[in-house]
Formats: structure tokens, C-alpha cells, sequence
């Protein structure tokens, strides 16, 4: 009951905001922002369920904050983790339901690298993703491509064949403990982004 009343909101929501305008665009331009940077998004929409979409981003070298790093065994509460990305791709986008236009599967294949660095007393460790393509399937919420403002949220995974690890100096130990399923550094990479563009 209580999943019916919100999805009959946000329904009812994104219905009043794209009142003012119903027709349809032939194309998108969009700038996001996900964990992995930020990004640009060309989309042409073939109709008003169906777009292709190209997306190129990245991220600067910089350091993860202190509240969203993991805690991973044998490592201190000071250590640093610094991480970089560079990535385009090209996804599909559709709305499955009629009677939720603002909603939408979104799926497709990214090529491009994640660098991670972990430094913790003088040791360092590496996690880098370097393998092409993966694999991306995810879910957007959003207006639909009518004419003028859009925006949406999307919410999914990366599918890959997992982190490349190394280290210099490290110890066996931690650098087993850094394999051993750290949230962030696993095979499935959660995602998600959110856009605001203009549809013409």
C-alpha cells in the first residue's frame, strides 16, 4: 500500500511538471554528476519512449572524503584513498510502462578507466579498472523528452570483471584484506547520477 500511494505521487508529480509542454524533442543535451565524475549527455530520441544516448565524463585526481571511505581490516583510520576516471558510452533508454512516463530502463556499455590509490604508512595500493567495455544497466526517473528543461535521476550498477590490484611495500595481509570485497572496489560498482539538460 504504502509503495502504491508513492509511486501514485511521483506519478502524479512529474505529470504536472511536464504539463506546459507535450512535445516531443528530437534531441537532448545534459550535463550529470555521478561518483564518477561529472559528465555530458547527447541524446536523440527516436520517440517519446526510446532514446540513445552518448555520455562522456570524468574526474580529476582527488580524495575520497573521510565519510564514505570503507573500513577495511588491518588498516588504519587515517589512511587515504584518492581516486581519477575517465569514461564515455552509449546506452539505450526506455520506457517500459504507459502509464509512467517518467520512468525509464536504462542500459548500455562504457569504456574508459577508475584509478584508485590507497596509501597507509607509507604503503601503496593499487585498484584500477582498465577493463573495456562494461557493462551498465540502471533505472531513471525523470521527465520525459518533451521540448525545454529536462531532469532526471538515474540509479544502477557497472558490471565488470573486477579491479586490477597491486601494491609497493604493502603488507600480504592488508593487500589480501583490500581483495576481499571493500564496498567500492568490487566487481559490481553502484551508481548513480543526476542530470539536468535541455531537450529541442
Amino acid at each position: 500500500m504504502k509503495n502504491t500511494v508513492t509511486i501514485t505521487l511521483l506519478s502524479f508529480i512529474f505529470s504536472l511538471s511536464s504539463a506546459y509542454s507535450q512535445e516531443i524533442g528530437k534531441h537532448t543535451v545534459s550535463i550529470g554528476i555521478s561518483p564518477f565524475g561529472g559528465g555530458v549527455n547527447l541524446s536523440h530520441n527516436m520517440n517519446e519512449r526510446t532514446s540513445v544516448n552518448i555520455s562522456f565524463g570524468g574526474a580529476p585526481e582527488g580524495d575520497l572524503p573521510d565519510a564514505i571511505k570503507p573500513e577495511i581490516d588491518g588498516f588504519s583510520d587515517n589512511y587515504t584513498h584518492t581516486a581519477k576516471s575517465a569514461w564515455m558510452g552509449i546506452f539505450v533508454s526506455h520506457q517500459p510502462l504507459d502509464q509512467f512516463n517518467w520512468l525509464r530502463v536504462n542500459a548500455g556499455f562504457a569504456v574508459g578507466s577508475i584509478e584508485n590509490t590507497i596509501e597507509d604508512n607509507g604503503e601503496v595500493y593499487y585498484a584500477d579498472y582498465n577493463e573495456n567495455p562494461v557493462s551498465y544497466i540502471g533505472l531513471n526517473i525523470g521527465k520525459p523528452p518533451y521540448k525545454g528543461l529536462v531532469y532526471g535521476l538515474d540509479i544502477g550498477a557497472l558490471f565488470s570483471s573486477g579491479a586490477d590490484f597491486s601494491h609497493e611495500g604493502g603488507d600480504v595481509d592488508k593487500f589480501n584484506a583490500l581483495q576481499d570485497g571493500v564496498p567500492g572496489l568490487t566487481n559490481v560498482l553502484p551508481n548513480f547520477q543526476l542530470t539536468v539538460g535541455y531537450c529541442f
